[in-house]
This record gives C-alpha cells, structure tokens and sequence, in this order.
C-alpha cells in the first residue's frame, strides 16, 4: 500500500485529537494522577520528565525478556521525541543477543534500534539490513505460534507513528501478507484467533477492500461464537481470553476502516473494543491483566478523535501508578509502557503547538 493510503485525512484528526487529550488533561487538573506525573504537566518539559520516571523504574526491571521489552518501547519514545541514549542502544544491542531473550521479542528490539538509528542518522542503513537479515532467519526457523507473533508484530507496523511507520511500510507490505498469514499452523487457541485479527491487516496493505470485509466475516464469527460459549462457562480465564481478543479485533479493524477512509465505520469498531474491555475490567479492574488493552483503547481514541474519553482512560492508568510503586498490581514494565505513552501524548501537543505557531508567522526552533 501507498503511505497515503494509510495516511488518508485520518493522519491530520489523530494529530489534533492526540493534541487535544492531552490539552484535556491539562485543563482538568490532573486530580488522580500520580505525583511525579503530576509534577511532569506543571513543569518546563514534561516530556523529559515522563521518560525520566520510566527510566527510574527501568532500573529496576532486572528480568532479560521483560527488561528487553521495556528497553525497546524506551528506543521508540525517544526516537519519536527526538531523545537519544547511546547507552540504551548498546543494552538493547546487547540483549538482542541474549538467549534468555525470547527470539520475537529480540527482533523487535531490532525494530527500535533502527527506529533510533534512523531518527539521529538517516538514512541509518546498517540497522535496517540488519534487521531484515534478522527477521528473514527467523521466518525460516520459527514455527507455530512463534512465527505467528512474529508476523504479528511485523503487521502492527501498519500503526506506527511517522516517519518510522514510512520508513518500514514497504517491508511490512511484503511480509504481512494473505497468503503468509495462511501458510502459519497456529497450536494454541489465542494464536489463531491472533492470525484472524491481523488478516484484515493484510487486505489493508494490498489495498483489497472486498478481501478485507471476507477478513472482518471470519474473525467475527470466530469472535461471536467464542463469546457465546464462554458467557456458559464459569472459566474465568476463559473469558478474559474472549474479552482480550474482542479489543484487539476491534481496534485493528478500526485502524484499517480509517486506513479506507471510512471514519464512522472506524468509530463503530472503537466502541465495540471499548464494551469488551468494561467486561474484562469488569472482572479484573485496572491491573496489569488489562492495561495493555486499555492503551490500545486509548490510541484508537485518539485516531477517531475521541480525546475526552481517551484522556479518561489513560488518567485512571496513571493514577494507579501513582497508587502501585512497587508494581504489585501492574508490573514495573508495564508502568513503564504507559508512561512512554502519556510522554509520546505530550511530545504530540508540542508539535501541533509548534503548527499553530507557524501558521501565525511565529517560528519556534
């Protein structure tokens, strides 16, 4: 697919909306956010100040896999807002490498390496060629569910941030692909309904609106009767399993539906991952079972330009931050995702600021 189709006028609303959440924030005070958060809005550069407390609690994250993914989300932020750590990049090189690292969750750090590699020397190509000869092994060794995530991961592409999202569209064009995503033998059940999700995805990037709405049919099916049985089933986990999978279907089918510039039908799909995610904190609440799908809500928010709702989910996320220091309810690593993606926010509200300014004659370096 073309960058424009991906970045039809939907590109511009999710700017302003991302802008203006985090302008709601702001406006409402800040009543239940944790204090250094707090502290962060009020100060002179929120956004340093934000990737600071994460990497406060980076510190403390000594699990290699779990430490390897917070430590890629870091590269990504820092990239995004024009950070740089030299010392980062040599860890995430370094873990990249350690076998106690799963192999999927090595080439995504692979992924950010070149993402930061390229923010501060483009065109940065060392890392992009590593990265592909990286992923083209492990497509061949990889198999199941493994490879399953693997494809996965390199689909999401499709809901980066520019210029990074550019940079790696055409190699996301050439993997996550119809006929690819069907070769895969999935084993476990989330695997499967994983690979329905991300079909959709594929029809995206080659541009095939029928072969997307056939997509859309399977996955909803498989999500209708699942939801069915488990509503009989006093499993919990099971249910939670079905919920998980409902807010991941919805959103992706949303970010696509925007992607053939079909806002309302975009909207529609948000409420749905949103009514699936009540049901999952229903049972569970706001706890590291669920925060990474309340930060998928909160993106799809902002891309359909609901900034007030998004504002509301992701002060409550950072509320319980302030109320779990030591990350018995949600785990530090995953404090740490949400608070990479409230400085990503702040970063964004920046920019549409710097917009505004030039738009008015007044440059701002």
């Amino acid at each position: 697919m073309a960058p424009e189709i991906v970045h039809s006028a939907s590109a511009t609303r999710a700017c302003l909306a991302r802008a203006a959440i985090a302008a709601a924030m702001l406006a409402s005070g800040l009543p239940a956010l944790a204090a250094d958060a707090k502290h962060c809005y009020r100060g002179g550069d929120p956004v340093a100040c934000l990737v600071d407390i994460a990497r406060h609690k980076l510190a403390r994250v000594t699990g290699a896999d779990e430490r390897a993914g917070a430590v890629g989300d870091l590269l990504f932020t820092l990239a995004a807002t024009g950070g740089d750590d030299a010392a980062l990049t040599k860890e995430a090189r370094a873990l990249a490498e350690n076998r106690s690292v799963g192999r999927v969750r090595q080439m995504d750090l692979l992924y950010a390496i070149d993402v930061r590699e390229s923010a501060i020397a483009p065109p940065a190509k060392d890392s992009y060629v590593a990265a592909l000869g990286r992923f083209a092994r492990l497509e061949r060794e990889l198999a199941g569910d493994e490879l399953v995530e693997l494809y996965f991961n390199a689909c999401a592409i499709i809901d980066w941030d520019d210029p990074f999202r550019e940079r790696w569209l055409d190699f996301a064009e050439s993997v996550c692909t119809s006929e690819r995503l069907k070769s895969v033998k999935a084993d476990g059940e989330l695997a499967k309904a994983r690979l329905l999700a991300i079909m959709p995805i594929a029809m995206t990037l080659a541009e095939d609106r029928a072969g997307f709405a056939r997509s859309t049919g399977e996955a909803m099916d498989w999500l209708r009767s699942a939801q069915a049985a488990a509503a009989k089933s006093r499993d919990a986990g099971r249910k939670d399993l079905v919920a998980s999978v409902g807010v991941l279907m919805h959103a992706i089918n949303s970010a696509c539906l925007d992607a053939f510039d079909e806002p309302e039908a975009s909207d529609a799909e948000v409420d749905r991952a949103l009514r699936s995610l009540r049901r999952i904190e229903g049972r569970r609440g706001i706890s590291g079972r669920t925060t990474a799908l309340r930060r998928r809500a909160v993106e799809s928010l902002f891309d359909t330009g609901r900034d007030a709702e998004a504002a509301r989910l992701l002060e409550r996320m950072l509320s319980r931050i302030d109320a779990d220091p030591e990350g018995r309810t949600i785990p530090l690593a995953e404090q740490i995702s949400i608070l990479l993606l409230a400085a990503r926010l702040e970063h964004y509200v920046d920019l549409e600021q710097e917009q505004e300014d030039a738009a008015d004659g007044r440059i701002r370096m």
